[in-house]
């Protein structure tokens, strides 16, 4: 069974297309991880202050805003925790299938391209 050049060629681009939808959810996995550690850091410290501490919080850029339900926020915030820990869940399920099918059409690439160079002479 011959290999043509191009059907080589096109699953060496299906390989490079699935490494790179691995390192984009890779990122975004990693991304969202450092939202999970900021939220749940404030959470800890939110819990620990004194009920009479005055809180503030940033609504983006340099706008500061003092938070008038300290509970609110709370709710609010583990809320957005638990919505980051599904979305984690998500991304490291999409992660491993990706993973796993890249792995996958590398080594059928690879043998495809050591079959080519065998002893019947491909190149």
């Amino acid at each position: 069974m011959s290999v043509s050049q191009e059907e080589i060629q096109n699953e060496i681009a299906k390989v490079q297309q699935l490494q790179q939808q691995l390192q984009t959810v890779m990122q975004q996995k990693q991304q969202l991880e450092m939202k999970s550690n900021d939220v749940g850091r404030a959470l800890e410290e939110l819990k620990d202050m004194d009920d009479d501490t005055p809180i503030f919080r940033n609504l983006g850029g340099d706008l500061l805003v003092k938070v008038k339900d300290r509970e609110e926020l709370i709710e609010e915030l583990d809320d957005e925790l638990e919505t980051l820990e599904v979305r984690l869940k998500s991304l490291g399920r999409q992660e491993e299938k990706l993973r796993t099918n890249f792995e996958e059409m590398q080594q059928q690439l690879t043998s495809r391209l050591s079959g080519m160079q065998g002893p019947t002479g491909g190149a």
